[in-house]
């Protein structure tokens, strides 16, 4: 992955930092860029992490199977506003990462298990700290808060409002 390709970005890689600091760092603090040794491999390693998990699905389909396995059926009725493609192209994307394991269970009718594999669930230290993280910073006295969406960000450009009529 090139460094200059335009992605949108979340806040998930600040919270993948913070979650693999306090986990597997010591308490005193480590400058970002002593991370690894090397600024530069330190910052392709944050773009890889969060190219990884800053899909807007990736981190809800994981929360999902650290329940256990489940069927493309009962992930798609389990995740609110994710189409069918979406969720095929994110579980299909997961699955070349090495983090979901896909195994066929029927021919007639096609039945699709999905489950995490071993370096999946190793994300539960990840993806808990990112729920903490949202319900302490993202909520509004206690209830989310509700954000418009904005449109993708184009290097040069900061994102706009999308408005009602778009």
């Amino acid at each position: 992955m090139c460094l200059g390709t335009p992605r949108p970005r979340h806040v998930a890689w600040v919270i993948i930092l913070v979650a693999l600091d306090s986990q597997y760092m010591s308490t005193e603090r480590i400058p970002l860029s002593r991370l690894d040794g090397s600024h530069e491999r330190t910052q392709r390693l944050l773009i890889e992490v969060a190219d990884v998990l800053g899909h807007k699905w990736h981190p809800v389909i994981l929360t999902q199977l650290l329940n256990g396995e489940h069927t493309f059926s009962e992930l798609a009725a389990a995740i609110d506003d994710v189409s069918n493609k979406m969720l095929s192209d994110s579980l299909s994307t997961l699955e070349a990462e090495g983090l979901v394991d896909r195994e066929v269970v029927s021919e007639k009718p096609v039945r699709v298990k999905y489950a995490l594999t071993g370096r999946g669930r190793e994300l539960e230290a990840v993806l808990d700290p990112m729920l903490r993280w949202g319900r302490e910073h993202l909520t509004e006295n206690g209830a989310e808060r509700t954000r418009k969406p904005t449109t993708p960000h184009v290097p040069g450009r900061p994102g706009r409002e999308v408005t009602d009529d778009e």
